[in-house]
């Protein structure tokens, strides 16, 4: 049984492209890409439609900072650039090993579980969250960082921010 015209399923698709005037001589083809000025597809565009560019926030300046202790400043920076010695940074670099979270002993131990999603960190930023009064996002740990408010004080602004960077720490190093 042969299946129905395309045209009794989809009849304003059919519509619109009965509607397409195609041109009598042959024209030659080129590649058009709509969100270039120009029409011309380039790598520097593709990567940036790709990999959209949003207001980023200086995070290697925000951690390294007096109020905050360097070897603190130096776990996170190491969390930010995945150069943690986390069971799935050293599996990428050979390491044959079962990997298990040290917190919660339920997913492999990764920076993202370790961080964000394991049941103990949830716990932890959920408690940091209610002293400091900010809702802490646990999408990326950059979003952390991203949630302290502009318009706080330059001291509240410390604490938020040494308060996020000592948690890493000491999630990192038990």
């Amino acid at each position: 049984m042969a299946a129905p015209p395309f045209g009794l399923n989809y009849p304003t698709v059919a519509e619109s492209i009965q509607k397409i005037t195609l041109p009598v001589t042959p024209l030659q083809d080129r590649r058009v890409w709509i969100h270039a000025p120009d029409s011309t597809l380039n790598v520097k565009m593709a990567f940036q439609f790709l990999y959209p560019s949003s207001d980023r926030i200086d995070w290697a300046s925000i951690i390294w900072h007096p109020c905050i202790s360097p070897s603190h400043s130096f776990v996170f920076w190491r969390l930010m650039l995945s150069m943690l010695p986390t069971d799935e940074n050293l599996q990428k670099r050979g390491c044959t090993l079962v990997s298990i979270c040290g917190l919660c002993f339920n997913e492999p131990e990764s920076s993202a579980h370790l961080f964000l999603t394991c049941d103990f960190a949830v716990a932890v930023w959920k408690c940091i969250s209610l002293k400091l009064n900010r809702v802490a996002p646990l999408t990326s740990v950059l979003a952390l960082l991203e949630c302290v408010p502009a318009h706080c004080s330059s001291q509240m602004w410390d604490v938020i921010v040494a308060a996020i960077v000592h948690t890493v720490y000491c999630m990192a190093c038990p």
